[in-house]
């Protein structure tokens, strides 16, 4: 069982969440313009459906995963960008992009650190 979340951690979770749930409206908002076919959609969210169990247990391993592939997000958004560079939507999910992986890297940090100082003093009592 993990303890409970620290100020920090809470915060960065906080960023996390926003910045997945911004990527996923930037993406889900592209596709509908392009009125992408629904096969498709599912290809294209996929790979951050597959991590949001894992993500709403709190498992490190699905943040791990979740700042691995949110770099294949970040080229997808950087091509974007490049392609329709007056792209406001283009520009906001480069953003979410980026966001999400500093606060997952963040917080792979700092909950570690909590988990481990949680089993440190559990196995001293």
């Amino acid at each position: 069982m993990n303890p409970a979340r620290g100020v920090v951690a809470g915060r960065i979770w906080l960023g996390l969440w926003l910045s997945l749930l911004t990527l996923l409206f930037t993406q889900a908002m592209d596709a509908w313009q392009r009125a992408v076919p629904a096969p498709v959609w599912l290809l294209w969210f996929l790979p951050l459906l597959i991590l949001l169990p894992g993500l709403c247990r709190d498992r490190l391993r699905s943040v791990a995963w979740l700042s691995f592939v949110s770099l294949m997000y970040f080229v997808w958004s950087v091509l974007r960008l490049f392609a329709e560079p007056d792209s406001f939507r283009a520009q906001v999910e480069l953003l979410a992009v980026v966001l999400l992986f500093l606060c997952s890297m963040f917080y792979l940090r700092h909950r570690g650190r909590e988990c481990r100082a949680a089993n440190a003093n559990a196995s001293e009592a």
